[in-house]
């Protein structure tokens, strides 16, 4: 019986409070001094605990309200409308994040329970979609709380009552996590802590299974209705091993359909798994077909795993990173190196990746070509006049003008050490079925610009030689007023063998397509149909984006099913 019905549940939802960590009441001694925070940010004069006892007052009468409205308001809500009404709105909204995680900090110790990240690592890696629901007034607590975890990548959808605006036990704010994860409620169950709130609400719901983890110190009445009465009842999260099988399918992906002809860059995996196994179970989940190794994957990341049989879709230099990008450029151990002895040093780095690219099958090694300088400082300062919005001033121009005429004085003996390291390279991936790929790329010192790319493409053929159009770093140069994002497409997209997607707010890059200003039905008309769609993403997006984004880029035409 338990067989049967543990094969029915596809995903398994968390509550937080009480579930995966507890809190501690602080002292009010501590408490006093931590609020008085609140009073240094908010420049008012009170009486430390005076107005200690009065933020008490106030946030004990919001959750009388919420509770019996099951209505929760955002951190400007909370912060305008209970806590500091008498305030300047504008003021205290502004501050509205910051003075709740003060308040939250001051009025208990938060404790992450034994056994929370391996069971979820245990379910995660045993093929179960996992989602988080809770109901609080903080929007970062929970998802910093798996970014400390190492967690994040495992929860295809979190759900927060301060973001929905409605408190559990109304099932709505359950259903809408899983229609984002795109599963239906009779294939779930929900763990919590509160009968009368999680149970309530998952049944309310059409969960199919209820779980609820006791905690010894808050005992409560044996719930009597059947509305409230969960199908388990534990005292430690281990026990929901007992319920739901997690064992020994670590190696094996749970594909969801269909997978689409795209792959991921572990760049987006840094951080937010215990370990790149895990990154690799996540990836056909999210419905890519492939992954890039990236320049952040180091050996012992490495180690252990059977890379052959997943597909590597082009191993990104240097990979493996035995020694990591900032100290190759920081020792200027690049291509682009004109002191012979670093210059060698970057030619023997990306013959590793290329040597690992050969052992994965994996077809393409993304080269970056160097840089003419590693001072950064005059460039940072056009990106602040630009952040500003000061693009037609004289100090734009001026900067601009400086940067220019510096890469211009530079590029000579720089430019000169890439094509003489890059014949080394295509000779020696040329006893390999390896293509080397050539990026644009972010910073204007960086080689080559749009004129050096098709000199250094014509050091060979397309199939040794290709362009690695990277989406975001054409359009940041094209904000900088430095090189046309579509003069890229033009010139060189018949060389194209690979596409980095990522889309950019301002000059800021890597965020998931969708989310920003890059216009995806240009760059579709010029992708050719054999190029590999690669999502060259950032940590900072949730599973839930990155999804998003690749749904956005089908609409689009960027990328098909596999």
């Amino acid at each position: 019986m338990m067989g049967k019905m543990a094969e029915q549940i596809d995903a398994i939802l968390f509550d937080v409070g009480g579930t995966l960590r507890r809190g501690i009441s602080r002292e009010f001694s501590e408490k006093v001094i931590l609020c008085k925070k609140i009073l240094d940010i908010t420049g008012l004069e009170a009486d430390p605990a005076d107005f200690t006892r009065l933020l008490d007052i106030r946030a004990n009468a919001y959750r009388k309200w919420s509770r019996q409205e099951l209505l929760e308001l955002n951190e400007i809500g909370f912060w305008t409308q209970w806590m500091l009404p008498d305030l300047a709105r504008e003021r205290v909204s502004s501050l509205a994040v910051e003075l709740n995680q003060i308040w939250r900090n001051a009025d208990r110790v938060y404790q992450v329970l034994p056994d929370a990240k391996e069971t979820i690592l245990g379910l995660f890696r045993a093929g179960y979609q996992l989602g988080l629901v809770s109901n609080t007034t903080s929007s970062l607590e929970a998802p910093n709380l798996l970014d400390e975890l190492g967690l994040s990548g495992c929860f295809e959808a979190i759900v927060l009552s301060c973001q929905m605006g409605l408190r559990k036990p109304r099932p709505e704010i359950l259903l809408e996590a899983t229609g984002r994860m795109g599963i239906r409620p009779e294939r779930c169950a929900y763990i919590g802590n509160l009968p009368d709130r999680d149970v309530a609400s998952a049944r309310s719901a059409g969960f199919k299974k209820t779980v609820i983890l006791r905690d010894p110190n808050k005992p409560f009445e044996m719930p009597i209705s059947a509305e409230t009465t969960p199908d388990h009842f534990i005292d430690n999260l281990k026990e929901l091993r007992d319920i739901f099988p997690v064992g020994g399918r670590k190696t094996v992906p749970i594909a969801i359909e269909p997978l689409y002809d795209a792959s991921l860059s572990t760049m987006w995996g840094m951080k937010k798994f215990a370990d790149l196994g895990d990154f690799l179970l996540a990836v056909p989940r999210l419905g890519m077909a492939s992954i890039e190794l990236n320049h952040q994957v180091s050996p012992s990341m490495l180690a252990g795993l059977d890379l052959k049989s997943i597909t590597i879709s082009s191993i990104h230099e240097p990979c493996p990173a035995d020694i990591s990008v900032e100290v190759l450029k920081e020792r200027d151990w690049l291509i682009s190196s004109p002191d012979e002895d670093k210059r060698e040093r970057g030619v023997e780095s990306i013959k590793r990746s290329i040597d690992l690219a050969y052992q994965l099958h994996a077809p393409i090694v993304v080269v970056h070509c160097g840089m003419v300088s590693a001072d950064l400082s005059s460039e940072k300062k056009l990106r602040e006049f630009f952040e500003a919005g000061k693009t037609e001033t004289d100090e734009y121009l001026e900067q601009k003008k400086n940067l220019i005429k510096r890469r211009a004085k530079l590029i000579g003996p720089c430019f000169d050490a890439v094509r003489k390291s890059l014949l080394v390279l295509l000779d020696y991936a040329g006893q390999f079925p390896i293509c080397l790929g050539l990026e644009n790329r972010y910073h204007y010192f960086d080689i080559p610009s749009l004129d050096e790319m098709g000199e250094l493409l014509a050091l060979a053929g397309h199939d040794q030689l290709g362009f690695i159009y990277d989406v975001g770093h054409a359009q940041t140069m094209d904000k900088l007023g430095f090189f046309p994002h579509e003069e890229w497409l033009r010139r060189y997209a018949s060389r194209m063998i690979e596409v980095h997607l990522h889309d950019v707010v301002g000059v800021d890059d890597h965020h998931a397509p969708g989310l920003g200003e890059v216009d995806f039905d240009m760059v579709a008309s010029y992708l050719p149909e054999d190029a590999i769609r690669t999502f060259e993403l950032q940590a900072t997006n949730s599973p839930e984006q990155v999804k998003a984004g690749l749904q956005y880029l089908v609409e689009r035409g960027c990328v098909k099913p596999n």
